[in-house]
């Protein structure tokens, strides 16, 4: 590995917070962030390879991304690091430490796709990018390679375009040291650096944020209250977050009711994801044709501070 992960200052981490990123890339590891930077150069492409990776991407994600959910997945991408020995965590691709991983999948409406895309097939043509993360022991710009080399090997099984997200509101984690950063709020840099057009935000709506900075959402809500599938699993996470066991014979929306506030649960006005569209294509002749249905605006540089996160 060419350099390390560092900590950024006290300083630095109010501008990222602010919106200016200081050159720095956040990583995850097991949820924990770190930081590499631009400075620090030594990332060789040779090293490293994108491939299509429908075993260990999951378990990769959910273990290491500070999202611990999982999407919808349509497609899912690995990067794999062709020197490195592998560790006794690591996670393993014939024989290659898995560094990072891309995963394109359906959103939960349809029109996250149609309307920026209004003449793509939602789900076969466009999909959504919702999950990126990258190892902290890739060297700065790492996280571009991977979404260029996996939006092109999407686009050889017919995808045409895809939309992403970036949260630009800042995350804080409740610890037994107190309330820390988890996230400073992102920007998209990295969907401005592969010239994604911006497209404004998504919609505004009421989150309910849980104490690690995550998010619960409203889908997970109904999985609880209607005892849906999958409604187990978001259970469990909350107890993981101090939350009393659900009885068999209790009511589910009382019970969430009862232990969000005491979990440390708040509520908060989120004024909307940042709206990146970037292309699939095998060529640059099929990326000029590209069709995008939302206009393009000037790409933001600075983030949402909202201290009640």
């Amino acid at each position: 590995m060419n350099g390390a992960p560092v900590m950024p200052s006290p300083g630095e981490l109010r501008a990222m917070v602010a919106g200016d990123p200081r050159g720095y890339a956040q990583r995850w590891s097991f949820g924990v962030p770190s930081w590499r930077h631009a400075s620090e150069g030594g990332f060789r492409r040779a090293r490293y390879e994108v491939r299509i990776d429908e075993q260990t991407a999951r378990l990769y994600v959910t273990s290491q991304h500070y999202l611990s959910g999982w999407p919808a997945a349509i497609q899912r991408f690995g990067m794999l690091d062709t020197e490195a020995e592998p560790g006794p965590d690591d996670q393993t691709v014939h024989g290659h430490v898995l560094v990072g991983a891309v995963v394109l999948a359906s959103p939960m409406n349809e029109r996250v796709l149609t309307v920026p895309f209004p003449g793509l097939a939602p789900y076969a043509e466009s999909a959504e990018l919702a999950r990126l993360i990258v190892s902290p022991s890739v060297p700065a710009n790492g996280e571009t390679f991977l979404v260029s080399r996996a939006l092109r090997l999407a686009a050889e099984s017919g995808l045409r375009a895809a939309v992403s997200f970036a949260d630009p509101m800042p995350r804080r984690r409740v610890t037994g040291e107190g309330v820390v950063i988890g996230s400073p709020g992102h920007l998209g840099i990295v969907y401005q650096a592969l010239g994604a057009r911006f497209t404004g935000r998504g919609t505004a709506r009421s989150l309910c944020f849980l104490p690690d900075g995550s998010v619960l959402s409203a889908r997970s809500k109904a999985k609880v209250t209607g005892r849906e599938t999958g409604g187990g699993g978001v259970v469990r996470r909350l107890e993981l977050l101090g939350a009393r066991p659900l009885r068999p014979e209790e009511e589910p929306a009382r019970w969430l009711a009862e232990i969000l506030p005491a979990i440390g649960a708040r509520a908060a006005r989120h004024p909307g994801n940042l709206r990146y569209l970037l292309p699939a294509a095998r060529t640059r002749a099929e990326r000029s044709r590209t069709v995008f249905g939302m206009p393009s605006l000037p790409y933001p540089k600075w983030a949402d501070d909202r201290r009640s996160i």
